[in-house]
C-alpha cells in the first residue's frame, strides 16, 4: 500500500471535492450548523481514486479525515472559515463490517463497521473540544485542543509571556472555548445472529455533532467510525497495559426503520397499490404468515389485523386512545404457539422476542444501572423488550411463567403504553407504543373443558382482560384433521430436505408465501402511512351488533360483552382497512371485525345462556357466582338447624332441588374450600368462614 504525507492526502481530497462534490459543499456551508455533515459512499471513492487510496484512509483514518476536513475549510474559503463540515464515509464493504465478538488488537485505530442493536443511550451533554486558558499574569489567551477522552488537557506554558505552569496559573474561559454536543451509546450484537449459549457483547460508542439524538434504543444499527481505546485504571493509581476500546463514530446507517420510517420507492408504492387492488389481497396476506404451518386460519386473521393495527388517536381533552392490537395465544403443548411469535416478530421492523420464563420485570420494561461516562458515575435507563419494541410488536412466549411480580409490569404498558420508572432517583416515563402478542399454556397442561379459560392460564384477571383477541388453540383427535396436519408436517420434512440436498430446487407453492417478507414489510408500512375514517354504515354494524349482543343479558343476569369489546372492535375493523388500502372503513372492514371477535368469544367466553364475558376477564363466571351465592345461602341456613355445621348430603339435595348438579355442588364446596370461604369442623359438615 501506498503511503501518503499530509499534504499529499489534502490534495487528492481538494481534487476529489472540487470535481465532484464542490456545489454540495457550499449548499451544506449555507445550512451550516442545521446541516455540518458531507456523506460519502465507500464505493465513490473506490471509482474515483481506485483501491489504493480509500483503502489508506480506512487504516489511517484520524489524519486522513482531518486533511481531507482541512481540505473542505481551504476550498470553501474565507467566507466560511467559520464553517466546520464533517466527513462521513457510510456503505463500508463487508470485509470492513466486523462482528462486535470479532473485534482484534488488529483493528485499534482502524475504520470499522459495526452492526448491532442499540441497548442504551444516554443523553445529549456539551463536550469541551477546544478550550481557551488565560494566563492570570499577563491576560493572553491559550488555546489547547481537547483529545483525550475525559481529562481536560491544560497549556504547558503561557503563549504570551512564556511563564510555565509553575510561574503563573491559567483559567479555563468558557465563553471562548469551543463545545460539541456529545452522545454515549452502547451496541450490542443482533440477537438473532448469535449461536446458542452466546452472551451478546457489546461496546460502547461516541457519538458527536449532529450524529447526537438521531438513535433510540431498540435501533438496529451500522456505525462506521475509528475503533480507539483508553487504558484501565491500575494498581497505585498508575495506568494499566489493558485497554478498554470504544468506537468514535463518524456516521451512522439505521438498518431497521419503524414501519412509518421504512423508506419506499416509487416502483415499491406501484407494486403495493397494484397488489391490494386485489379483492383477494386479505386472504393472500394471511397465507403469507408462516406457511409452513397448517391451518390456524382464524389465528393468522388475527396476526394480519395486528400487523397493520388500527390508529392511535389523540382526543381533544389530551387522552390518548391505544390503535395497537393485543393478542393472547393460549393453547395445548405443541401447537406451534412459539413459531407464530417467532414469525410475527421476524416480520416486525422493531419486533423483540422474549420468554417469560427469562424474564424479569426489569428485562421487560426497563432498569437503571449505574455506570461510569467520561470520569463519571452515574444512573442511566437501559431499555427493556417494551421499550424497544416501541412502534412495533413486542412477542412474549411462556407468559404464564412469569412470577407474578414482574406480570404486573406490563399493565401500564399494555393500556397506556407507558412505562414509568421510579428508581435510583430517576423519574421518567418512557413509550412502550407497541402491540403485545402473547403466548401461555393452561395451568394444567391441556385445556379442561368444563373449567373457565381465566380459571385455566396463570395470568391475572385484569392482564387478560387487556387483549383485545384470546385464541384458545385445542388439540382435539379428529381422524381428518390429523391426517391433514401429518401429511402437512411429512411434506414440509421433505421439502426442507430437498432444498438442503439440491441448491436449485425450487420451493412448492405450498410452502411460499404468497408475499415475501420484505415485500410484505413494505406493504404493512405503506398501511400505516393510511388513516381510515369510519362510515355511517360501519359505524351503524358495529353499535348494532354490540347494542344486540348486550341486549341478551337481561337485568342481573350475565355480562355478555363489555365497552372495552367495542374499542377492540373499532381497532380490528380499521386495521381491516388498512389492509386493503382504504381511507374509509367500509362494512366489509365492521363484518371481518364483527367475524373475527366472535370466533374469540365462541371459543373462549361461551355458555348454554350466550356469551358471558367475565369467563375471560374475571376467575368466576357469572353462572359461577349466582351458584356460588346459592350454596353459601344453603349452608347459613342449615347451620341455624344442625349442630355443628351444614351436613354435606343435606346441602346437595336442597341444591338439586334448585336445578343444581351434585357433580356442580361438590366442585364449588371444593373450591370454596381452597378460597377459605367455608372450612370443615367435623367429617362431611361445612360452617362457613
Amino acid at each position: 500500500m501506498t503511503e501518503y504525507t499530509n499534504a499529499e492526502i489534502k490534495q487528492k481530497f481538494k481534487e476529489y471535492f472540487e470535481e465532484e462534490r464542490y456545489p454540495e459543499l457550499v449548499k451544506i456551508a449555507d445550512n451550516y450548523p442545521d446541516e455540518m455533515s458531507l456523506p460519502i459512499l465507500y464505493e465513490d471513492m473506490v471509482l474515483y481514486f481506485g483501491d489504493d487510496f480509500p483503502a489508506y484512509i480506512l487504516n489511517h483514518p484520524k489524519r486522513s479525515l482531518q486533511q481531507g476536513e482541512e481540505a473542505v475549510s481551504e476550498l470553501l474559503g474565507e467566507p466560511y472559515r467559520d464553517v466546520d463540515i464533517k466527513i462521513r464515509i457510510t456503505r463500508l464493504p463487508d470485509a470492513i463490517n466486523i462482528p462486535i465478538r470479532g473485534i482484534r488488537a488488529e483493528h485499534l485505530m482502524k475504520f470499522i463497521a459495526l452492526d448491532g442493536l442499540v441497548r442504551k443511550v444516554t443523553e445529549v451533554r456539551p463536550r469541551l473540544s477546544r478550550a481557551a486558558f488565560r494566563c492570570m499574569r499577563c491576560g493572553e489567551t491559550t488555546t489547547i485542543e481537547q483529545e483525550g477522552s475525559s481529562n481536560i488537557e491544560g497549556p504547558h506554558e503561557c503563549a504570551g509571556c512564556g511563564k510555565s505552569t509553575q510561574k503563573t496559573r491559567f483559567f479555563l474561559q468558557l465563553e471562548d472555548s469551543v463545545f460539541t454536543d456529545y452522545q454515549h451509546l452502547e451496541l450490542q450484537e443482533s440477537p438473532e445472529g448469535l449461536r446458542g449459549g452466546d452472551q451478546p457483547q457489546r461496546i460502547r460508542g461516541w457519538v458527536e455533532n449532529d450524529l447526537v439524538g438521531r438513535i433510540s434504543p431498540g435501533d438496529r444499527i451500522t456505525i462506521n467510525g475509528i475503533l480507539d481505546g483508553e487504558p484501565k485504571s491500575g494498581k497505585g493509581g498508575g495506568e494499566s497495559r489493558t485497554y478498554d476500546i470504544f468506537i468514535r463514530v463518524n456516521s451512522v446507517e439505521i438498518r431497521q426503520y419503524e414501519y412509518e420510517e421504512v423508506e419506499l420507492s416509487d416502483e415499491d408504492t406501484e407494486a403495493i397499490e397494484e397488489a391490494a387492488k386485489d379483492e383477494k389481497v386479505f386472504n393472500k396476506i394471511i397465507e403469507s404468515i408462516a406457511p409452513t404451518l397448517f391451518g390456524l386460519r382464524e389465528e393468522k386473521m388475527g396476526l394480519a389485523l395486528q400487523l397493520f393495527g388500527g390508529v392511535r388517536k389523540s382526543m381533544p381533552d389530551g387522552q390518548k386512545i391505544r390503535g395497537d392490537i393485543h393478542i393472547l395465544l393460549v393453547g395445548d403443548p405443541g401447537t406451534a404457539k412459539s413459531m407464530l411469535l417467532r414469525y410475527i416478530s421476524d416480520l416486525s421492523p422493531r419486533g423483540m422476542y422474549a420468554s417469560g420464563r427469562g424474564s424479569t420485570g426489569a428485562g421487560l420494561t426497563a432498569a437503571a444501572i449505574r455506570e461510569e461516562t467520561m470520569g463519571e458515575s452515574r444512573w442511566i435507563l437501559e431499555a427493556g423488550t417494551l421499550v424497544l419494541a416501541d412502534k412495533g410488536i413486542a412477542a412474549v412466549d411462556e407468559l404464564d411463567k412469569m412470577r407474578s411480580e414482574d406480570r404486573s409490569s406490563m399493565h401500564e404498558a399494555m393500556e397506556q403504553q407507558t412505562i414509568s420508572i421510579a428508581k435510583a432517583g430517576i423519574n421518567a416515563r418512557l413509550n412502550s407504543r407497541c402491540a403485545l402478542l402473547g403466548a401461555a399454556n393452561p395451568r394444567f397442561g391441556r385445556f379442561e373443558p368444563h373449567e373457565n379459560i381465566s380459571q385455566q392460564i396463570n395470568l391475572p384477571s385484569p392482564l387478560i382482560s387487556r387483549f383485545d383477541l384470546i385464541f384458545a388453540i385445542k388439540d382435539i383427535p379428529n381422524k381428518e384433521d390429523d391426517r391433514n396436519i401429518a401429511e402437512h408436517i411429512l411434506l414440509a420434512h421433505r421439502e426442507g430436505e430437498m432444498m438442503m440436498s439440491d441448491e436449485l430446487y425450487v420451493p412448492s407453492e405450498m410452502l411460499k408465501p404468497r408475499f415475501e417478507k420484505e415485500f410484505l414489510r413494505k406493504y404493512v408500512a405503506h398501511a400505516k402511512r393510511i388513516y381510515p375514517i369510519m362510515t355511517e354504515e360501519s359505524m351503524e354494524r358495529l353499535r348494532d351488533f354490540y347494542l344486540r349482543i348486550r341486549g341478551e343479558g337481561e337485568e342481573g343476569e350475565s355480562i355478555p360483552i363489555t365497552a372495552r369489546q367495542l374499542e377492540s372492535l373499532v381497532r380490528l375493523a380499521e386495521a381491516s382497512a388498512r389492509a386493503h388500502l382504504r381511507d374509509t372503513i367500509t362494512t366489509i372492514d365492521a363484518d371481518r371485525a364483527i367475524n373475527v371477535t366472535k370466533h374469540f368469544l365462541n371459543k373462549v367466553a361461551y355458555t348454554e345462556r350466550g356469551w358471558d364475558i367475565d369467563m375471560v376477564t374475571s376467575e368466576v363466571s357469572h353462572s359461577e357466582r349466582t351458584v356460588l351465592h346459592e350454596i353459601r345461602d344453603i349452608i347459613k341456613r342449615l347451620e341455624a338447624i344442625h349442630e355443628g355445621g351444614a351436613p354435606e348430603e343435606d346441602i346437595i339435595r336442597e341444591a338439586e332441588d334448585k336445578g343444581i348438579s351434585r357433580e356442580r355442588v361438590l366442585k364449588e364446596l371444593g373450591r370454596m374450600r381452597r378460597n377459605g370461604q367455608i372450612y370443615v369442623p367435623t367429617r362431611d359438615k361445612y360452617k362457613l368462614s
